[in-house]
């Protein structure tokens, strides 16, 4: 299971939804993240101006049960 603490924690700040799913080895959609920004932001492992999740929302905290740290860590 992963939450945005522990995101945070390892990236050193809030990432972009795909950065997540790469890293987890989930398929968080866009419906699944809570944004706090309304325009995009510098994504601080991949670099690209993309949405930065702030949060996950209830259907993305089941989807992270099967979560698992990838191979594209820091």
């Amino acid at each position: 299971m992963i939450n945005i603490k522990k995101i945070r924690k390892q990236f050193g700040g809030n990432v972009c939804r795909q950065c997540i799913n790469k890293e987890y080895g989930i398929h968080l959609l866009h419906t699944d993240c809570q944004y706090g920004m309304m325009y995009p932001g510098k994504c601080p492992c991949c670099g690209d101006m993309k949405n930065i999740v702030t949060g996950i929302k209830l259907s993305g905290f089941f989807k992270s049960f099967g979560a698992r740290k990838g191979k594209y860590t820091k």
